[in-house]
């Protein structure tokens, strides 16, 4: 089934409207309305308040579904209607690969994607990092819905169903819209030990995205810990605790704890300010990154540590009183030393946090054309950080702020900035670098300057500096220029715009590496191709440089589709990030054949990511699906060959997952049937596995396009499915 679903006919969405704007309306419960005899029940699932869900068999269509009808207990009447099509038109705007799809709706039944798989508390407490990347996966859908308006107002583990390893959210029964999550239902709605206090207090008005992200949290913490911060069984009790105490850290690792805390803090604005903020930092903890979350200020915990008491202290009198004032009064000034010596770094994380989505989001304005959006953006970061700096000289905040002015094409200034950052710090390697860039930029060096760009720019830096893969080639290929070899330069230069061909310092370097070549001719065309990427036309210079990338890879037996043709037929920026993610995949191999395996291993997963990229744009795109799953193949083998046995499990069944999609949605798609044959086939232990991977590798071959470079290879596997294995000796 697709990960987005087909949508709802236009028919379908008017007779839904029709019933989720029937408020008020009373009378006798409706019987529920007959099914379509498309449909055939298979079997019960589940109860729920609302209704039943069986599995059932759509006729029509030849597919397994899930059916969700009204129950038919007395007040199933119009009330639950409401909330049927009100979950109908919820899900049916959503599409994601993380949420089930509808695939037709009425004010009586919603027909759904069928999910293999139970609710994700039943995986094992000891797959943390499984764990912590399905409730990612579910994090981001539920951002997806959050964009489009929507609240889930009840997430909890029974409605986060786990097919393989891909997490799907389900039941939007409760979900509301933001803007109108206020206008109703004023008692409480939800599931108690995984709802926001806000929810416990029956404030509609305050329910927003914020408020699953509680939820989350509480699902995380009785995936990793058996239990949700609350679990009393008297309702009352559970609701009081909910509003009124503050949850402890779950004991499971310590950013783990910091990130509970957050997303189950009391008050919604000291939460994740969004679901996808949650992603982010749980996509920390996964990379072994420190996290964003922080344990709350002391005088937070004293206020609330006042707060806590305040009815003791109204019982025990005035010797009460003065017993946590004399607390505050020496914890107060320990805890104002210690926050001082903080406090400059805690803010300066928080800056590089800030400008490095200053710098993405700029990026992609710049490169889509709008560059006065790009120009506020980044005149807004730099004057953020000038404004830090006015209070605490930082030498990091200093290169933050010359980045900015660079991306911002204020050279000099960034220059200005970079010395200055290291008169306060000399030994931060990064502002060396980037000094070495902005003197590499300019357009003539004297000796001294020359010198002093080398000097920088050889500069060994440490393995955490935050800088893009392209920016390091890109030094590197300036120190070949400065240093005399301009056509390895000119090589290196023209990788950095393989990877990214909306890198605008990389093409302004090239006509510098052609000029010392003296071709003046080459020079004047990357001159001519500056202007334009520097007018936001990238994608279409991708499409120009990109269309003849080859497929085929040294030392990969799996077949990738090639996006260059449609990208050929007009700039789509997602379109030619698919394609980079084919750069990014050559790299990756081409690292582990030279036995640089982490590097290897990074390059495997930047590509992933570019294919998570395409795919948030064009969630059907069946061979970007199947393109990432034979990065995440490759990323299953790196991972193997350096012990990690369970994380490579874990990438290749989601490679497993991606592929079978891709089948799913493009039958006739040659790359994936290959694909997903030869993996069923190398991991087959049933006849039957044999049988169908025989059956995929015949339609690959049956279908393939002329010239299809992977017919040997698809040949020799379909004769090694039908030679009938022997049988095992011994035993």
């Amino acid at each position: 089934m697709s990960d987005g679903g087909e949508p709802l006919s236009d028919r379908a969405m008017r007779r839904l409207l029709a019933a989720a704007a029937e408020e008020g309306v009373e009378g006798p419960a409706a019987e529920a309305a007959p099914l379509p005899p498309r449909y055939r029940i298979v079997r019960e699932i589940g109860r729920g308040g609302m209704g039943i869900v069986y599995e059932a068999f759509d006729e029509q269509l030849q597919r397994s579904v899930a059916l969700k009808r009204i129950g038919a207990a007395p007040g199933a009447g119009d009330e639950l209607r409401q909330r049927f099509a009100r979950e109908a038109l919820a899900a049916a705007r959503l599409r994601h690969p993380n949420i089930a799809a509808v695939h037709d709706a009425t004010p009586d039944y919603l027909c759904l994607q069928l999910i293999h798989g139970g609710p994700i508390d039943a995986i094992d407490r000891g797959e943390r990092r499984l764990l912590v990347e399905l409730v990612r996966d579910a994090a981001r859908a539920l951002h997806h819905a959050h964009e489009h308006g929507i609240v889930h107002r009840d997430v909890k583990p029974s409605n986060l169903l786990v097919e393989g390893l891909h997490v799907y959210v389900v039941d939007f029964g409760l979900a509301k819209e933001l803007a109108e999550a206020g206008a109703s239902h004023s008692g409480v709605v939800g599931t108690p030990a995984y709802m926001a206090p806000e929810q416990a207090q029956g404030r509609p008005g305050a329910i927003d995205a914020r408020s699953d992200v509680y939820a989350l949290g509480a699902t995380l913490q009785r995936c990793l810990t058996g239990a949700p911060p609350f679990a009393d069984r008297d309702l009352p009790t559970l609701l009081r605790r909910v509003v009124e105490e503050e949850p402890r850290a779950a004991g499971v690792e310590r950013d783990l704890d910091l990130v509970l805390l957050k997303c189950l803090a009391k008050e919604p604005a000291r939460r994740y300010a969004s679901a996808a903020a949650l992603a982010d930092d749980l996509d920390r903890w996964l990379r072994h990154e420190p996290v964003a979350a922080r344990r709350p200020s002391l005088p937070y915990r004293l206020r609330k540590l006042l707060e806590r008491r305040r009815a003791l202290v109204r019982a025990a009198g005035i010797a009460a009183l003065a017993a946590v004032a004399i607390t505050a009064v020496i914890l107060g000034p320990i805890a104002w030393h210690e926050r001082a010596e903080r406090i400059v770094a805690g803010e300066a994380i928080a800056l590089a946090d800030h400008a490095a989505a200053v710098l993405s989001d700029a990026t992609l304005l710049a490169r889509l054309g709008d560059r006065t959006s790009a120009h506020e953006e980044l005149d807004h970061g730099i004057e953020t950080a000038r404004a830090f700096l006015e209070r605490h000289d930082v030498a990091r905040v200093r290169l933050l702020l010359a980045r900015l002015l660079r991306a911002r094409g204020q050279g000099d200034l960034a220059l200005a900035e970079l010395e200055r950052a290291l008169a306060v710090d000399p030994s931060l390697a990064e502002a060396r670098f980037e000094r070495g860039l902005a003197l590499a930029a300019r357009p003539e060096l004297d000796d001294g300057a020359r010198r002093l760009a080398i000097a920088d720019l050889a500069t060994p830096l440490p393995a955490t500096a935050a800088l893009r893969d392209v920016e390091r080639l890109h030094g590197r290929a300036e120190l070949d220029r400065l240093e005399g070899r301009p056509a390895q330069a000119m090589e290196r230069l023209q990788e950095v715009l393989a990877y990214d061909a909306g890198y605008l310092p990389a093409r302004e370097a090239l006509v510098k590496a052609a000029l010392a070549l003296g071709d003046g001719e080459l020079a004047m065309r990357w001159s001519a191709s500056a202007v334009d990427v520097g007018q936001g036309h990238g994608p279409i210079y991708f499409a120009r440089e990109q269309v003849d990338l080859p497929t085929t890879m040294l030392g990969l037996d799996a077949a990738l589709v090639n996006f260059a043709p449609q990208i050929a037929d007009g700039p789509d920026l997602a379109l030619a990030i698919a394609q980079r993610a084919t750069v990014q995949l050559r790299r990756a191999l081409r690292q582990e054949a030279e036995g640089r395996r982490d590097r290897a291993l990074a390059a495997a997963r930047a590509a992933v990511e570019d294919c998570d990229t395409t795919l948030a744009d064009h969630p059907e795109l069946a061979g970007a699906l199947n393109n990432r799953g034979v990065c995440r193949l490759v990323e299953a083998r790196l991972l193997e060959a350096g012990g990690d046995e369970a994380g490579a499990a874990a990438a290749r069944a989601l490679a497993g997952n991606d592929l079978r999609q891709a089948v799913l949605l493009a039958p006739a798609l040659s790359d994936a049937l290959y694909n997903w044959g030869a993996f069923l086939l190398r991991g087959a232990t049933t006849p039957l596995d044999r049988l169908e991977a025989r059956a995929l590798l015949r339609r690959a071959l049956d279908g393939a396009p002329p010239g299809w470079p992977h017919v040997r290879a698809a040949t020799e596997l379909l004769r090694d499915a039908t030679t009938p294995r022997a049988p095992a000796r011994g035993g």
